[in-house]
């Protein structure tokens, strides 16, 4: 794996870490319900495992 490759992987992960820490700052600060959470939960799981899996057969190559 290159610089370039690992430089993107680095960009995506940050990028993609960025909804989940979002929701734990406002569960922190109360500002969110747990109902809420689920719901994000739900639409944000099947996305993370399609690319965590795009991402596994991209790099096995």
């Amino acid at each position: 794996m290159d610089a370039v490759h690992i430089e993107l992987a680095i960009e995506l992960a940050v990028v993609l870490l960025a909804p989940p820490l979002y929701q734990y700052y406002l569960w922190r600060k109360g500002k969110t319900t747990p109902a809420q959470l689920r719901k994000t939960l739900v639409i944000f799981t099947p996305l993370y495992l399609l690319l965590l899996g795009a991402m596994a057969l991209a790099f096995s190559r």
